[in-house]
Parts: C-alpha cells; structure tokens; sequence
C-alpha cells in the first residue's frame, strides 16, 4: 500500500484526486491518502441536496456544496475536519466491511482513554456522540472507502444547516441519519497535526504501507474539478426527481423538480420559473416558505 498526503485543504481538489487514483487502472497497490477539511457541505451521490441543507446554506456561497462519488449521508467538514481515504483491489469482504476499515482509528481513540465504539453501519462513536462518519464506492474493481474525523468542526453549523428542511418533499432520494456530533480537541491530549500523525503511522503499521511515490498528472486533476465538480449538472443535476410543495405569490403549488430544473407547477400560477434551476435568485423572490 502507498501512501499519500495532500497539503492543500481544497475539497473539490482532495476529491477529484480520490477518483483519479480510484480510477487509474495502472495503478495495482493500494492507496492510503489523507487530508484535511475545508469549508464545504459533501453529500452521498443519491442525495438531495434541496433537502438535506437548510436553504440557508445553500445561498451561502461561502461554503462550497459538492456531491462525492460514495454513497452515504451528508456531512459539513471544515479546516477542523481530517478525512482519510483508503483504495484498495482487496475488496473481497469488505464491500460494506466499514469496521475493517475504522479498527485502526478505533484503537488510536481507545488508547487516549475514549470509550469509541463501532455503529453500524459506518460510524464512530464515543458514548452516544458520532466523531466519525463514513461511505464507500466501487469502480474499476476496486474499492474506495473513505471517512471524517471530527476534531474541532463547526458543530453549530451541523446543527443549523443539516436538518430533513423539506419534509413536504416526494422523491426516492436516499436520505442522512442525523446523530447528535461531539468534537475530540477537547477529549484527547493531541492537536489535530499530532491525531493526523498518529493516523498515518497506526495505518502505515496495520496495512503494511510503504512510501513509494505516485504520479498525479496535474492536468487530469483540474479536468475532473473543471468538467465534474464545479459543475451544477454534477452538484445540483443528479439529484432525484422529487416534488415539493410551496407557496408561489398567493398559491400553494407542487413544484416538480428534475436534474435540478423546475419542469411542472401545478397549479401553474407562473410560468416564467418553468425549466429553470431551482432555487435560482428569481425563483427565492416568489416563495413563501409553508
């Protein structure tokens, strides 16, 4: 297994070079890659976004809004966030094996005195807190598993932003498992350079990892962010048809949203916001929240 570190916080960045190494058929070892956080709200690949953000959030351009390749819930990370991604061609029995792959976090945390524990399906706890969410993808036979480590994140923002806003909705949109979020800054004796650390030496350990170099073409990386993850068609456009209802002027409508556009009103008491993209600036001036 080899073994990698970004030194650029840019998530768009961390994730286009996750998939250019979980894609990259030449490569036949395993990849440990860490890296940190940065401000952005990261959501499974099934999600909706419309749904699982305060709207808030979604007109804060501030913090970015991206959707990953894996499955699973959505997340708020930021420069207090450590994610840690591992590829790996052994996917026989760990496909959904997220335990296998959580147990040398597990032991870093127990050895600081925590009462962690595994939570099925994909979680961390310490006591009734999640400190560590996680997913996993499939492609080119091999398997991506991939998580956060929440050491001193925003919580407040968690709290406000990530709440089911649009209960109203209808759709087959896979939805987040909330639980309640604790921070570790405050439980263990290590900065988040040293829990880094500490990650990289207990898995560089457990997966018999060694230090050989990988080339990351560059321009393969700004081509995935480019064509991929700045995009709405990504971001916004693969999220489920589903149907909401809100009140447009005066009326009550269901709102039919697809890839991300309003195809149907009913009733149509304005046509001007039929097939454009929703939650668009004009689109906000006409909505009375119900």
């Amino acid at each position: 297994m080899a073994f990698l570190i970004s030194h650029s916080n840019d998530i768009l960045r961390n994730l286009a070079i996750e998939e250019y190494l979980l894609r990259r058929k030449d490569i036949q070892e395993d990849i440990l890659f860490l890296w940190y956080g940065s401000k952005a709200f990261v959501y499974g690949r099934n999600q909706n976004p419309f749904i699982e953000i305060h709207p808030d959030y979604i007109l804060d351009d501030s913090i970015i809004k991206v959707r990953r390749i894996s499955g699973g819930g959505t997340i708020y990370q930021d420069q207090g966030t450590l994610n840690f991604s591992i590829i790996t061609n052994d996917f026989k029995n760990r496909i959904n094996n997220y335990e296998y792959f959580l147990e040398s976090i597990k032991n870093i945390l127990k050895s600081q005195g925590l009462n962690v524990h595994f939570k099925p399906k994909s979680h961390l706890f310490v006591d009734d807190y999640k400190i560590s969410g996680n997913a996993q993808a499939f492609i080119n036979n091999k398997l991506l598993h991939h998580g956060t480590i929440l050491y001193d994140t925003d919580l407040d923002i968690i709290q406000k932003a990530l709440i089911h806003f649009q209960a109203n909705a209808q759709g087959h949109q896979v939805l987040s498992n909330k639980q309640a979020v604790i921070n570790l800054k405050d439980m263990i004796g290590l900065s988040k350079e040293e829990l880094m650390n500490q990650i990289s030496y207990q898995m560089i350990h457990d997966y018999h990892i060694n230090e050989s170099e990988i080339e990351i073409e560059e321009e393969k990386i700004q081509e995935i962010i480019k064509n991929k993850y700045q995009t709405w068609e990504w971001n916004y456009g693969k999220t489920p048809t589903f149907t909401i209802k809100e009140a447009i002027d005066d009326s009550v409508c269901d709102i039919t949203i697809e890839k991300g556009y309003i195809v149907k009103i009913s009733p149509l008491v304005d046509d001007r916001l039929l097939n454009t993209k929703y939650f668009n600036q004009d689109y906000i001036k006409h909505i009375k929240r119900t």
